[in-house]
């Protein structure tokens, strides 16, 4: 059966890029300017009717209730685009029979929205939901048709269960009832997931279920942290439209967070050892000192430059020099603490902030680790490292920390290498 789509928008632009949509999934579009064209034209079944809210004669909420005279809606998903804030307008457009809002702005996201639906007229929701309602014989249908819909379920129907599941688990949306048993509500729910202390956690969708007819209080679910609501009775179709928007929407933002974090990470981070770079160490270096000069505790830095490197990247070439700097990087790694830091300075230089660490253990440490990266052999060679030494003074920035350590190790290759040269106190 050849799906169909009766689109209502009155600029051209949008007309171009909602049939795009459409005909990229196979559905051909009816497109109509205007409320009376798009009334006026012969009809069809349609799978999905969309219609801007502001169209060149009528509202779009009028039209739909108009063509809903006329011809049947049948089982078709009905969308209102819109400039507005979707939350704002969403109250009207369910009353007018508008199943799902878009935002212009948004436009674009509902390309997956089609190819679900295509894909099955009831949304398949491959996801993990939480369902808090106090009616078994609810329950029991609610549940059985999320789990029809590939869903993995876990129903509840006291707050203390809803706590102790959202805590144990990763849900990928909430479902809750307003009104459940002795006086606990709905915002009960919002109130535990958005004070959650975990960020990921907190911004779990939460779709409310209500036959709340006050407009104030279904608003209020909105203000208070909900991310959608539905109204009793609501059509079974609806429900899983909205989940599965809300769902998808939860995984774009998690998908958006973990591409952030990566990006954050390399931009601190050497993308060969995976230890700091130059910019984190001259970002966060200076952290450290501050600290510990406000705190009165000791710090120290070490400065480690492996010995006759060059040699390894001529003879055995650049690849086995890269081999060989990943497993020193290693060794540094385990070397230390949660509380150091240490930082790829550049080509086989490197830096160790040791915090709380007078000279003289950071010392045995540096002797600690030279003797570790001698014995280490990575790719069967030998590898020996010069190290400097210089411990935090009163009028010390990290330049100046970063200096004698420098010429400490400056002083040790000048010297024979492979050894631990600390620099004097002034």
């Amino acid at each position: 059966m050849k799906q169909r789509a009766l689109i209502v928008e009155s600029s051209r632009l949008f007309q171009n890029v909602i049939e795009q949509i459409f005909s990229s999934t196979g559905v051909e579009c009816r497109i109509y300017s205007s409320a009376k064209e798009a009334l006026e034209a012969s009809h069809d079944d349609y799978t999905f009717i969309l219609v801007s809210r502001t169209l060149k004669d009528i509202s779009g909420e009028i039209f739909l209730s108009q063509y809903a005279i006329q011809h049947s809606l049948g089982d078709a998903l009905t969308i209102l685009l819109t400039s507005s804030e979707v939350n704002e307008i969403m109250l009207e457009a369910n009353k007018a029979g508008y199943k799902l809002v878009f935002n212009r702005k948004n436009i674009e996201s509902l390309h997956d929205i089609v190819i679900r639906i295509l894909n099955s007229r009831i949304l398949e929701l491959e996801a993990n939901i939480l369902f808090i309602e106090d009616s078994k014989s609810i329950a029991d249908v609610i549940s059985s048709l999320f789990r029809e819909n590939k869903a993995t379920v876990h129903h509840v129907s006291r707050i203390s269960e809803m706590q102790s599941a959202f805590n144990d688990n990763n849900f990928d949306l909430v479902v809750t009832d307003y009104h459940l048993h002795d006086n606990e509500t709905g915002d009960d729910v919002i109130s535990y997931v958005r004070n959650i202390d975990n960020d990921e956690k907190a911004s779990t969708p939460i779709l409310v279920v209500s036959g709340e007819t006050n407009q104030a209080k279904r608003i209020s679910f909105l203000r208070n942290g909900a991310n959608d609501f539905i109204i009793k009775p609501y059509d079974t179709d609806e429900l899983l439209v909205r989940s599965s928007s809300l769902i998808k929407n939860y995984r774009l933002l998690k998908q958006s967070r973990h591409q952030q974090q990566q990006l954050a990470k390399m931009a601190l981070t050497d993308h060969l050892t995976g230890l700091y770079n130059r910019h984190s160490l001259y970002d966060i270096g200076p952290k450290y000192i501050s600290n510990a000069l406000r705190h009165k505790t000791p710090l120290s830095l070490l400065v480690i430059d492996l010995d006759h490197f060059k040699k390894i990247n001529d003879t055995r070439g650049h690849s086995v020099g890269d081999l060989v700097l990943k497993a020193v990087s290693s060794v540094m790694q385990t070397a230390c603490r949660t509380e150091d830091m240490v930082a790829r300075f550049g080509g086989e230089e490197f830096i160790m902030l040791l915090s709380s660490c007078s000279i003289e253990h950071a010392i045995k440490k540096a002797e600690n680790l030279r003797v570790a990266i001698e014995s280490h052999e990575p790719e069967g060679l030998v590898v020996t490292s010069s190290i400097g030494v210089s411990q935090l003074l009163a009028d010390d920035n990290f330049d100046t920390l970063f200096d004698r350590a420098d010429k400490a190790v400056y002083e040790a290759k000048e010297t024979g290498r492979n050894k631990v040269v600390a620099c004097p106190e002034r």
